[in-house]
């Protein structure tokens, strides 16, 4: 049986916990879905876009916030098992029908490819193609960290030729390893159980390119079991390397990481602050090493704080209205939507020593989605793959097995 302290800090498992997965994120959620309907009726941002996305994300994650506050077993309920297998293969199916329905992505990386080739800066020499608001074509950085460019860069060498179906297929090799990532964390479920889940792993995003921040965060759970079964040293310094590996891809493994690393604070051994920094320091250096080849100042200044400003950020990209950034464009506050929107996401961090791991890691990636400056659906894959390892690793780590689902008793 792996121990309870793993599982809620220090102290393990709390009351807080509790009210925060069956109360507090379902009010939340719903008053998301709310504020996203009033505005996409009123539709106040001017420049503002399908705010639909507002919506499909906030129901998206106000169902994956019920299945984490239910108990496991609803996770394999047939009727649920039999919904997310429907979903998955109409996505596929998606998938397989419109393989060019990521030609604006496409022709993005495409100009980055050419400036590489060129001995250019993607994140400097303002070549790369964007499709600003209206469908105007501009031209200037790319927006993404580096581990976003080096797949995609190798099957374009490989393949000889960039299309969408390289590209499409580059994600789908990604996400499968995504796939096998969990099996290899809990390989005491049943695999029948878990190929409906990994249908949504599969194809649930592969018009945006979350893969790598997926496979990271993939890893570094699968990481995280490994070591609560058998705790080894290597195990920590590993997890520090692929979380900064992952501070490399897209934006979703800051507030994972910073709520793991703090979820081990203890308030009463100021010590596990060392260790803390100890870790961070190691994945953030190896972020450094990751952006070097770019420039560090010129990849920051082209991804986070690019995404911050919502006027320089609405210069080159479409603006998508959120359920925190919309409000606050709508309000005429788009100069306080930074501060508001790390001020909400560092309270939530703040918050992970009173909760289980696998809570803080879902609490702090859905806040982060909410207070994103546009809605980003693409994360989904990521929050139901959180959601699913906090429920095996409940039953693994707390009850007994499902009747049916499990190989073999949890723990053993």
């Amino acid at each position: 049986m792996i121990p309870s302290t793993l599982l809620g800090g220090p102290k393990g498992p709390s009351d807080f916990d509790t009210r925060l997965r069956r109360s507090v994120m379902p009010a939340v959620l719903a008053g998301c879905v709310v504020l996203s309907i009033v505005m996409w009726v009123l539709r106040p941002v001017a420049h503002g876009y399908r705010y639909d996305l507002a919506f499909l994300l906030s129901v998206s994650l106000a169902a994956v916030a019920f299945l984490y506050g239910a108990r496991p077993e609803w996770v394999f309920k047939r009727a649920v098992l039999a919904f997310v297998l429907v979903l998955g293969l109409g996505l596929g199916l998606r998938a397989v029908l419109s393989r060019d329905f990521n030609q604006e992505l496409v022709r993005y990386y495409g100009t980055v490819f050419e400036t590489i080739d060129k001995g250019g800066n993607p994140y400097a020499d303002g070549t790369v193609y964007h499709a600003g608001e209206g469908g105007r074509i501009v031209y200037g950085n790319f927006n993404y960290p580096p581990m976003e460019i080096y797949p995609y860069l190798l099957a374009y060498r490989i393949a000889g030729t960039w299309n969408s179906t390289v590209f499409t297929a580059t994600m789908l090799l990604i996400n499968a390893l995504c796939c096998l990532a969990f099996v290899l964390a809990f390989p005491g479920v049943r695999l029948h159980y878990l190929v409906p889940y990994f249908l949504l792993f599969l194809f649930l995003e592969v018009k945006t390119n979350p893969a790598m921040t997926f496979l990271v965060t993939a890893l570094v759970l699968l990481v995280v079991r490994r070591d609560a079964r058998k705790p080894r040293k290597a195990y920590r310094y590993l997890i520090a390397v692929l979380f900064g590996v992952g501070l490399a891809t897209k934006f979703l493994t800051i507030p994972i990481m910073a709520a793991y690393y703090w979820h081990k604070f203890d308030a009463k051994k100021l010590r596990s602050l060392a260790a803390i920094a100890v870790d961070t320091g190691l994945a953030i250096a190896t972020t450094v090493l990751i952006l070097l080849p770019y420039g560090v100042g010129a990849v920051i200044k082209s991804t986070i704080l690019f995404n911050l400003v919502l006027k320089d950020r609405a210069a080159l990209t479409t603006f998508y209205p959120n359920v925190l950034s919309g409000p606050m464009s709508w309000a005429g506050l788009s100069g306080l939507y930074p501060f508001a929107a790390v001020a909400l996401l560092g309270l939530c961090i703040l918050a992970a020593p009173k909760l289980k791991l696998y809570t803080a890691l879902l609490a702090a990636a859905m806040v982060f989605l909410l207070v994103a400056a546009t809605p980003e659906p693409q994360y989904l894959p990521v929050i139901v793959f959180l959601m699913l390892s906090g429920q095996c690793a409940a039953v693994e780590d707390e009850g007994p097995p499902l009747t049916g689902v499990w190989k073999r008793s949890p723990g053993t």
